[in-house]
């Protein structure tokens, strides 16, 4: 998990993103804050699409190690956030919180294995640079309907990968 994770870290640095926390299997990855930049969403999606390459050289070492691949699914939304140092007089840490936050939770839990996941609004922000098809309807705790949401197939300017195998805070399985 942890040569995942060095793998997974100096891609979100690349792309000016910042780390918000490891949960297990998982992280929790941030664009504009506390820096903002005008293309943050497309920063976040970029950075998901380099994540996944990475990960086909990742599980070819590993496979020659005879170990099992880690499969990444990526749910990414977009939207105000609560950002701050969070936590007790004794113990604080800068973290986001919102409904922003939690729909990137859902989104990253309904993500297939080697899939990127973007809300509506996400995709709507970045569909002049990233090919994307819609995808079933992700039925969220705490809303009454259900999510439009859309899986990243590439960017524009690339012959797009084939569709993942079974049909995005990230979550790696088999670690």
């Amino acid at each position: 998990l942890n040569n995942y994770y060095e793998v997974v870290v100096e891609i979100v640095f690349r792309h000016e993103g910042t780390v918000d926390k490891f949960m297990g299997d998982g992280m929790m990855v941030l664009w504009g804050a506390p820096i903002n930049h005008e293309d943050d969403p497309a920063r976040s999606v970029r950075a998901a699409l380099d994540i996944q390459r990475a990960m086909e050289s990742f599980n070819f070492d590993r496979a020659a190690r005879g170990q099992l691949p880690i499969e990444v699914g990526i749910g990414i939304n977009t939207g105000p956030v609560v950002a701050g140092y969070l936590g007790s007089s004794r113990t604080m840490s800068y973290s986001v919180i919102g409904d922003t936050v939690n729909l990137a939770s859902r989104l990253c839990a309904a993500a297939l294995p080697g899939e990127i996941v973007l809300s509506e609004y996400t995709q709507f922000l970045v569909h002049d640079e990233f090919l994307t098809k819609l995808r079933n309807p992700i039925h969220a705790k705490g809303k009454s309907q259900p999510l439009k949401a859309f899986s990243v197939i590439g960017t524009k300017t690339m012959i797009p990968h084939p569709a993942p195998k079974a049909e995005v805070l990230l979550k790696a399985e088999g670690a």
